[in-house]
């Protein structure tokens, strides 16, 4: 969980995804010939739910096994198809879960399949995926990039609310569903920016650590609550996130897609001013105020992560 808004929520367990595949295939739908195969992002924003078996032991252990179905929206926000995922655990490891997971999802161009390793501590390592039916048949490739999202204060991971954001690199067939704009000329412009993302989350790793390892923002100690805010309050902690704005900003418009970069910067936008809500409402010891800066955080992360997923900086996901 980052640093700068999102470590305030340190007892959100949630789940969501950012996802990069990248995938190869040819067929009779490709626009340039049978032996070019075109390339296309897919991205999708799921919204569902999660479940979770846990098999004796009690506890996260081999056996387990967690279950997603969610429904898909493109990048303007229409439900376009199904997901579900499974991941059964296969080894306990320090700090992590391993997973065996296998994923299908399905709309009006057909179903793509995903397999893969999964982590469910961290981020998985690319997966398998491959066309099944439809426009889908024929193409495969690999997921490259997810990145979770916490939601349910009152379930463990992958046992509820579920907001995911799904990116597919495919090469393949002329594809209709969830497909976004990919142009060669933004392709420095996204460099730079991904570069200041990730410099500004270097930084964000060296701050002091947040001290309160058992606080509850669903339910704060009010008693507590100022410490939290005081923490989060810190000049340096409020500062590298503005700084990392501003130097987003002078970046300047890309050479194309401009109004899905503008979407990156105004959900960027939204989480500060939730986060300095949320840091009032702490610092006054507004129980129920900060509890619900805690759901609009979820909220407007979620949008910074599938506007990322859209423009194409997958580095600039975090809050």
């Amino acid at each position: 969980m980052n640093r700068f808004a999102a470590a305030i929520l340190v007892a959100l367990v949630v789940a969501g995804t950012v996802v990069a595949m990248a995938l190869t295939g040819l067929g009779p739908w490709s626009s340039s010939s049978a032996s070019q195969p075109v390339r296309q992002v897919l991205v999708f924003d799921a919204v569902g739910r999660a479940s979770f078996v846990d098999a004796p032991p009690s506890g996260p252990s081999p056996g387990d096994t967690e279950n997603i179905t969610a429904r898909l929206r493109d990048a303007d926000g229409q439900f376009v198809g199904t997901a579900h995922t499974t991941c059964i655990f296969t080894k306990v490891i320090p700090n992590d879960v391993l997973e065996n997971c296998s994923a299908s999802g399905t709309t009006s161009d057909g179903t793509l399949t995903v397999s893969g390793v999964g982590h469910l501590e961290s981020t998985n390592p690319p997966w398998q995926a491959t066309g099944s039916t439809g426009m889908y048949k024929g193409v495969h490739g690999r997921l490259d990039f997810e990145r979770d999202l916490t939601v349910d204060p009152n379930v463990p991971l992958a046992a509820g609310r579920l907001f995911s954001v799904v990116e597919f690199d495919l090469k393949g067939h002329d594809l209709t569903v969830g497909v976004v704009p990919r142009s060669a000329t933004n392709a420095t412009f996204i460099r730079r920016a991904n570069a200041a993302c990730s410099g500004a989350e270097a930084k964000a790793a060296e701050l002091p650590q947040f001290p309160f390892s058992t606080f509850d923002p669903f339910h704060p100690d009010k008693n507590l609550l100022p410490q939290v805010g005081r923490y989060f309050d810190q000049p340096a902690i409020r500062r590298l996130p503005h700084e990392l704005l501003v130097e987003l900003e002078k970046l300047g418009q890309p050479p194309t897609s401009s109004s899905s970069w503008q979407k990156v910067l105004t959900a960027r936008r939204a989480v500060l001013e939730t986060e300095a809500t949320q840091i009032k409402a702490a610092l006054t010891a507004n129980a129920p105020a900060f509890v619900r800066t805690v759901y609009q955080q979820a909220g407007v992360n979620n949008q910074l992560v599938f506007a990322s997923a859209v423009f194409g900086v997958q580095s600039c996901t975090f809050a």
